[in-house]
């Protein structure tokens, strides 16, 4: 693991990046990318979706880029984020050998106001890139995955305006369920019904839109939960009290009907991008 910087003096950005050992009577392997975005409400990286969540690739062989991407301390978020990101997609593809990735294997993933940032730049990457001055292929990604995400700032997160101003700032691209092209890639997205914090409406809309303009996605809204459960398993959960007397200490984080989200992404990215092949080929 080591952190570098990149995305150049506009909008630098800082990259925590993990990449396995190679496995000695193995030829030189090239590695899927995951490039993770935390949640945490644009105010911090939140942990249970952060170095936990990267391991949990990490042991599928994939290597993983963490961004630490702009926040709200540092207003607007908008469109500055994007472009950090861009400038890490960028930096991937164009040094693919370097990093011992493979540039058509990169999956973009969200949580919660990660996911609306992963969100966005999924709808927007080849506008970007015409911004930017590169050909859109540079800051293609190659599949999406979502959870919990926030998806349009109207639908119910944030709630106050002037927290939206925060974010937006004068960008009017934020409502990302309304700027889904037959451009998007491939989207696994999921969420639970009962969410408190960011409805579940956002990723009703967003699988709709997807569908409206032919993206191949998979949708999961399981029946209960609440937000922030990264793996829905006891060690990504956090207390609902910090009082350990507390008979409900953590136990509403841990869900085992959930906790199949991760296997059955993978299972959904094996038949996008046929990764045994990908393995075996190498």
């Amino acid at each position: 693991m080591f952190k570098f910087t990149c995305g150049g003096s506009d909008y630098p950005v800082t990259v925590t990046f993990y990449q396995p050992a190679a496995i000695a009577d193995f030829k030189p392997q090239r590695r899927p990318l995951v490039v993770l975005l935390p949640g945490g409400g644009y105010e911090f990286y939140a942990d249970r979706e952060n170095e936990i969540m990267a391991l949990q690739y990490l042991a599928q062989g994939f290597a993983v880029a963490v961004v630490a991407y702009r926040l709200r301390q540092q207003p607007p978020v908008l469109p500055g984020a994007l472009y950090q990101l861009a400038g890490v997609i960028q930096e991937f593809r164009q040094h693919a050998a370097r990093y011992a990735i493979s540039p058509e294997h990169i999956l973009l993933v969200g949580f919660s106001a990660g996911g609306h940032l992963a969100a966005l730049y999924a709808d927007l990457w080849p506008q970007l890139a015409r911004n930017r001055g590169v050909t859109a292929a540079t800051l293609r990604v190659s599949a999406l995955t979502l959870g919990y995400p926030v998806i349009g700032l109207r639908l119910g997160w944030p709630l106050t305006t002037a927290a939206r101003a925060t974010i937006t700032g004068d960008w009017p691209d934020h409502e990302a369920d309304r700027l889904v092209t037959p451009q998007n890639p491939p989207t696994f997205i999921w969420t639970t019904a009962d969410d408190e914090l960011v409805p579940a409406d956002n990723t009703r809309r967003y699988v709709t839109a997807l569908q409206q303009q032919g993206i191949l996605n998979q949708s999961l809204i399981y029946p209960h939960g609440p937000h922030g459960l990264s793996l829905a398993r006891a060690v990504t959960a956090f207390p609902q009290s910090f009082d350990p007397t507390d008979p409900a200490f953590g136990e509403r984080f841990i869900r085992p009907d959930v906790a199949g989200w991760f296997d059955r992404q993978l299972q959904w990215l094996d038949g996008v991008w046929q990764l045994n092949r990908f393995w075996r080929q190498q």
